[in-house]
């Protein structure tokens, strides 16, 4: 019995050293991730701490909100979210107490897979005047309430790199694309490859992000 009496008290002793650590802390989190789903909804977001503490998005996002912007010793804030029609994304809260910095990554599940993101330029290949040119693409994508997410990927030919690049994208729309191209002032033919690009917030422990494309449009400027 006197063993049974002393392996309950160095448990007894251990749980409360393990919480006197946790609470006792400057400043602390459950965990660095915190995985929601694809449905909006709302979360709490626990916070141990001994003093005064803040929180601060990295970014403002439209698709989320937290309802406290700092607190006294330990307690939790509640991270609200929408429901995500698109691809993966995430926003960094940035905690501060005592001169500690933590970052706890919010990171919301896509509703739509790589594989069934749709970006289709109506086009394979433009001929643009050397003087320059707007031109308008017809495009189709499911990623609607992406469009101004997406950016253009420029790759040329060995040797034909730009300082700067000469198509620039102006606009994406529901059903078209703007880009505008520039003057060929450089007394040759030049040469680029376009493809539309959205980038998501990859897995929640990564810090780098999947891309999709949509097809690849080839693009020839003679010279003035």
């Amino acid at each position: 019995m006197k063993k049974i009496l002393y392996c309950i008290l160095i448990v007894l002793a251990a749980v409360s050293c393990a919480k006197d650590a946790e609470y006792n802390q400057t400043l602390g989190l459950m965990s660095r991730y915190n995985k929601l789903s694809a449905d909006g909804g709302s979360t709490q977001v626990g916070v141990f701490s001994n003093t005064h503490w803040t929180v601060e998005m990295e970014e403002p996002v439209s698709w989320a909100s937290i309802d406290r912007f700092k607190g006294y010793k330990s307690g939790y804030l509640v991270f609200d979210y929408e429901i995500n029609y698109g691809r993966a994304r995430r926003v960094n809260l940035i905690f501060k107490a005592g001169g500690e910095t933590k970052i706890l990554s919010m990171y919301q599940s896509a509703r739509i897979s790589d594989s069934d993101c749709e970006l289709d330029l109506n086009a394979s290949s433009l001929t643009p005047s050397a003087s320059g040119a707007t031109e308008i693409i017809p495009f189709k994508t499911n990623l609607v309430y992406l469009l101004d997410e997406m950016y253009l990927t420029l790759t040329y030919p060995e040797g034909q790199e730009p300082e700067t690049p000469w198509i620039t994208l102006k606009s994406v729309e529901l059903d078209n694309i703007c880009i505008e191209i520039a003057p060929n002032n450089t007394g040759a033919v030049r040469t680029a490859n376009m493809r539309l690009t959205h980038t998501d917030a990859g897995s929640y422990d990564s810090e780098v992000g999947d891309s999709v494309y949509s097809n690849t449009i080839t693009i020839t400027q003679n010279y003035e």
